[in-house]
């Protein structure tokens, strides 16, 4: 049993006793230890009646545990009940299970067998000397008493009856003479008092009670001013001033701190995800200033649950945090096969279910994830109907909408609507595809290259957007970075030839040439670019020089220095020539001694018989972004067209992979925004062959509106085949888009060489857009630039230039509304839950995820409540929003037995330490009986007619005698209810840790009563494998109230973890109330506690200066002082002379430790 001393003893106790005290402390936990030793069964007595006493005490106890859940009254399986004598000797389908007087029988024969026919087939068998007397018991007879009852029908349970309205007992009902009784509470309690002949205990004094309304509504004790401020008022008229101090410490901030603690218990609120890795959630804060903010507006208790199933529907974002709360493994902790992702979605639901249905309803509905509960009319389809509801959850972050979020979201919405209108007007300005053959060759392009003498290296392009860089974006001025980062160097020879690029090519083609820059001098001034048109290095007289570059300079650079680094020169326009097939472009030495370069050159046909010719002088190649996984835009001349035909002539994966595409998109000339290519609409996909794997990449997909690679078509050739879409009709068509994956999940089997064509008849094709002036993939390119290149480089007259200005005037009114939008920020998140499409839910036979049997639907519990109230049953095709908001509806509906009664239940727990319950989340079978079922149900009744409000619900139990009772033990009232379960004193417990903690820092004058927001830490560091090495020094903000620490999950926090602070790796829907002896030692050696009492001997000696102490000497001012910061009262004599000896041999904070170590201190009084 606990041990305690008298509140004032630990002061006056010299060492050697308290010394003492501890040894003897620690002989009684030992003691306790070897007296809780489990006995070993005992054996059946010599009569008769000793054999029905050795059954009640011992048989039926353990067929209880072992057999009730199969065989009882929830559950017949075989039709056979065992919790009754009577029901055994009837037996079931095999016969009798029990022959009174025979060491046999079916029973026995079961409980004993090996593990293929063992009872019960699951958890732990009988030990032998379970079995031995049992056996002994049916020997002897079977005995049981005349009157035994059978196990109560489910149906009958208490908690599952409608909630009564029961009137309070009149005194008149308490059979003997009473003193009138005004209060409800008072009457329900008085009367079981008086039935097992119990008196009330007198009322607590003034300073006592005030105490501990203080501690019960806010977990602070009153400040020396306020605790003389209302125990004045108290005793001069309870009755007014109970009531109105009440009222003042509900509508405190401070309520709303101490109560959303309560809840957090229960649904496990940690900063930190848990587990090994146990990394931290940022974002979770936001939920726990939710709960504090909803207890201190008293939201009524059904709209408090509807915004935590479904808050994100009401603009309560961070509420939805109650379905996410517990720990959860992180994608890196999981398996990466599917059978390991299965189990750990299933284990998150789980959570959520366990979480949901213990705090809401108090009821074990996880005991139904692998088989019918034991005990509870709760079934396998019952668990997976609830899971189906959050189906549509996963755990993670997203955006908070809270009124500063709406209002940014608001200017969001539209500069975004903007950027789409411009969007629409610059995509009207796209310069078209074109079917000139481009060529890009690489000097690492080993099938178009070759290397005349051994190289020395390569230079790399460093990092960075400038020009040259390798993620060099290019502008209207320059064209991207095409060289992929890096070319390739040799010891230069003045006319020695040391590379060519081999096209391949024939016809008239202009040619660009590019080369490696340094700024240091190390790269030749006048490297020789030379065509040699037959191809034949040794016949010089058809080779002609067509360029020179200085490789010190960029492209079109006269004068200046480059930057000494490696970088890309950009194009240099080498002039219009004839190629044939074997046509090489040679690299030959300049006249400086230094070194000489070979990057990308680029190859464009002047004209073909689908393209105008490019016009002269044209100084850029028309090149276009490369190919993109997610989207691709391909515009062309306006023409009629009733057949459209993608081609893939190479993929990606160097065609390793049938090519996907996840839409194909066709738009009507000047219709930019309208996809006319639907199925929808009427239009018919055909192909050249279609992937006959799977299901997800039909035809179909290619025209059905949805994106994603589930909705995409995929080829069965590999590195080809052809999809043609055919409208109902011709139509004038000039854009078509297309993408791998519009999601950007996949960007394998990408299409990166194809032809787009139109017909209208199906026969005849004309080109549309093609791969050929695509740049090369991977490379960094800005889109808007481009066109803006392309452009001005066309010619065309007044049309083009027209065009140019308008995209470059767009571009510009683009670019200031991203910046605008950049400005905002983005949105706060919080950590509360990411809904989406729910998926499918299976009864999972034991639930395994690889074992899934029938659909279900989602609902509620079927069996629990008969006709009080029918479950919900939802169709398989809910949404997410709908499964919510239907279990919510169901929860705090009138007639829902169960919620009234749970909360209610749990507000009577908090304020006087035990519930009316004594098991707050299991009100199932199982559960402990209500010592005051009429109060219970009287009290839910009163929720209701409040209209959910808990803040008038404590204010009603508050202002009762029976919580106002003296806490002192009566020694005859203790022999009959030892544990006051029938309320004849006020129970006396133990603060919770983040009270002592608070109330430290409260007499110390430190604590800072700044709230919400992102937690303080208690640890150096905030999640990972590392551990955590706690803080050593606190300021600031980390002397706010515990509850806005960042709470670490599983690790208890400093100091004060010893306190039986939830860890929250569990629900804690009771505080359990150890004494250990690191408490003790906590208490007394921390730094903490030790910078508190500095701080509190400090702001005592500033206190007690002043001239009205004098006379009595600032030391005992000041010792009284400390008695009023920290116990609200002033000292007795007694206790005023030794606490100034203590002050003056070993300092006042000597003495402020000591009172901060006091049970009248840590204890609610």
């Amino acid at each position: 049993m606990p041990v305690s001393c008298p509140q004032d003893s630990l002061l006056l106790l010299p060492r050697q006793q308290r010394g003492g005290r501890r040894a003897a402390v620690v002989m009684l936990c030992l003691i306790s230890m070897v007296g809780s030793a489990t006995p070993p069964v005992s054996i059946a007595g010599d009569t008769p009646a000793e054999d029905a006493a050795f059954y009640l005490r011992e048989i039926k106890p353990l067929l209880g545990r072992k057999c009730y859940a199969c065989h009882g009254s929830l559950r017949q399986e075989s039709n056979l009940r065992v919790d009754t004598v009577e029901w055994m000797r009837r037996g079931g389908d095999g016969g009798p299970a029990i022959s009174p007087g025979v060491p046999a029988g079916l029973l026995l024969e079961r409980v004993a067998a090996d593990e293929s026919e063992r009872m019960p087939p699951a958890g732990e068998p009988l030990t032998a000397d379970e079995i031995r007397a049992l056996r002994r018991w049916v020997q002897r007879g079977a005995a049981a008493p005349r009157d035994e009852a059978p196990q109560p029908s489910p149906e009958t349970h208490w908690a599952f009856q409608p909630i009564a309205q029961p009137k309070p007992p009149a005194p008149a009902e308490f059979g003997m003479p009473a003193p009138s009784i005004h209060h409800p509470v008072d009457a329900f309690v008085r009367w079981r008092l008086r039935q097992t002949g119990l008196e009330p205990s007198p009322p607590a004094s003034p300073l006592s009670l005030v105490r501990r309304l203080f501690f019960v509504l806010h977990g602070l004790p009153p400040t020396a001013e306020q605790a003389r401020f209302w125990t004045e008022r108290l005793t001069a008229d309870r009755e007014r001033a109970v009531p109105a101090l009440v009222d003042v410490l509900l509508a405190s901030p401070r309520y709303g701190e101490r109560w959303g603690q309560h809840w957090l218990d229960l649904v496990r609120y940690a900063d930190t995800h848990g587990f090994e890795v146990n990394t931290p959630r940022p974002h979770a804060w936001p939920y726990r200033d939710y709960v504090i903010r909803a207890f201190n507006e008293d939201r009524p208790y059904g709209q408090f649950i509807t915004e935590q199933l479904v808050g994100d529907q009401s603009g309560e974002d961070a509420a939805t945090g109650f379905l996410v709360a517990a720990a959860v493994l992180l994608p890196g902790q999981i398996g990466k096969d599917d059978a390991s992702k299965r189990l750990a979605r299933q284990d998150s639901l789980d959570e959520i279910v366990v979480g949901a249905s213990a705090t809401l309803m108090g009821l074990t509905v996880g005991c139904a994830r692998c088989h019918e509960h034991k005990f509870d009319p709760i079934s396998q389809r019952d668990y997976y109907s609830l899971q189906a509801c959050f189906a549509g959850v996963e755990y993670g972050d997203r955006p908070r909408r809270d009124d500063e979020a709406r209002e940014r979201q608001r200017r969001r919405e539209t500069i975004e609507r903007q950027l789409a209108e411009l969007r629409g007007e610059l995509e009207l300005l796209r310069p078209p595809a074109t079917s000139l053959p481009t060529l890009v060759i690489d000097d690492e392009d080993a099938s178009h290259t070759t290397h005349l003498k051994k190289k020395n290296g390569h230079g790399a392009n460093p990092a960075g957007a400038g020009r040259g860089y390798r993620d060099d974006q290019g502008g209207a001025d320059r064209e991207p970075n095409l060289s992929g980062g890096r070319y390739t160097w040799w010891d230069n020879v003045a006319g020695e030839d040391v590379f060519t690029w081999n096209p391949g090519a024939n016809g008239r083609f202009r040619l660009w040439i590019s080369w490696g820059v340094h700024g240091s001098g190390v790269h030749t001034r006048d490297a020789r670019y030379v065509l040699d048109a037959d191809g034949d290095l040794d016949t010089r007289d058809d080779q002609r020089e067509v360029a020179r570059a200085d490789q010190y300079r960029f492209a079109g650079q006269t004068e200046g220095d480059s930057e000494r680094t490696p970088l890309w020169s950009g194009l240099q326009y080498a002039g219009e020539h004839e190629f044939h097939g074997d046509t090489r472009v040679v690299l030959r030495g300049g006249s400086t001694n230094t070194g000489i370069t070979a990057d990308v050159i680029v190859l464009q046909a002047v004209a073909t018989a689908d393209a105008e010719a490019l016009s002269p002088g044209s100084p850029a190649p028309r090149l276009r972004e490369p190919v993109n996984p997610r989207l691709n835009v391909e515009r062309f001349a306006p023409r009629e067209a009733k057949f459209i035909r993608f081609t893939t002539q190479e993929t990606i994966d160097d065609n390793r992979h049938q090519p996907c595409i996840d839409e194909l998109e066709v738009f009507a000339a000047g219709a930019p925004n309208e996809n006319i290519a639907l199925a929808s609409r009427g239009v018919r996909a055909t192909s050249s062959g279609n992937y006959a794997e799977t299901g997800k990449h039909q035809l179909k997909h290619i025209n059905d509106g949805r994106h994603g690679n589930s909705h995409s078509w995929i080829s069965d050739q590999f590195g080809g085949g052809w999809v043609q879409l055919e409208l109902p009709d011709p139509q004038q068509v000039d854009a078509i888009r297309w993408g791998r994956d519009r999601e950007q999940k996949f960007n394998d089997r990408l299409p990166v060489r194809y032809r787009i064509e139109t017909s209208l008849d199906g026969e005849s094709w004309q080109f549309a857009a093609s791969s050929v002036d695509r740049l090369p993939i991977g490379t960094p390119h800005d889109g808007v630039a481009l066109w803006l290149r392309r452009l001005q480089g066309d010619g065309g007259g007044d049309s083009n230039a027209a065009n140019a200005n308008g995209v470059a005037l767009l571009a510009k009114q683009l670019g200031t509304l991203e910046r605008q939008r950049e400005q905002l920020g983005e949105d706060p998140l919080v950590y509360a839950g990411v809904f989406r499409s729910p998926d499918t839910t299976w009864l999972l036979r034991r639930g395994d995820p690889e074992q899934p049997g029938d659909v279900v639907s989602p609902g509620t519990p079927n069996g629990l409540f008969g006709n009080v109230l029918p479950p919900v049953v939802l169709s398989p095709e809910a949404s997410d929003v709908d499964r919510r908001r239907s279990l919510a509806a169901w929860l705090t509906h009138g007639d829902n037995p169960l919620t009234a009664r749970v909360i209610v239940n749990r507000v009577w727990q908090q304020l006087f330490g035990q519930g009316l319950v004594a098991t707050p989340s299991d009100f199932g079978l199982r559960s402990a009986p209500p010592t005051h079922p009429e109060l219970l149900d009287f009290l839910a009744s009163e929720l209701h007619r409040n209209g959910g409000s808990l803040k008038q619900l404590q204010r009603l139990i508050l202002t009762s005698a029976t919580f106002q009772q003296a806490s002192r033990v009566d020694p005859r009232q203790q022999e009959i209810d030892a544990d006051n379960r029938l309320l004849w004193r006020y129970r006396s417990r133990r603060l919770e840790a983040e009270a002592i903690r608070d109330s430290m820092l409260l007499a110390s004058g430190q604590l800072n009563f700044e709230a919400g927001g992102p937690g303080f830490n208690f640890f150096q560091s905030r999640g990972g494998l590392s551990g955590f090495p706690p803080l050593d020094k606190f300021t600031g903000a980390e002397l706010r109230r515990m509850i806005y620490s960042h709470k670490i999950r599983m690790e208890q926090v400093p100091v004060f973890g010893a306190f039986d602070c939830p860890d929250a790796g569990q629900p804690a829907p009771r505080r359990s109330q150890s004494t250990t002896a690191i408490q003790a030692l906590n208490l007394l050696n921390s730094d903490f506690v030790h910078e508190q009492a500095v701080a509190m001997a400090s702001r005592l000696v500033r206190e007690s200066r002043n001239s009205e102490n004098e006379a009595i000497g600032q030391q005992e001012a000041a010792v009284k002082q400390a008695f009023r910061r920290s116990l609200g009262r002033a000292p007795s004599d007694r206790e005023l002379s030794a606490a100034v000896s203590v002050a003056q041999e070993h300092g006042l904070e000597t003495l402020c430790r000591v009172l901060f170590n006091t049970n009248e201190f840590l204890f609610v009084p």
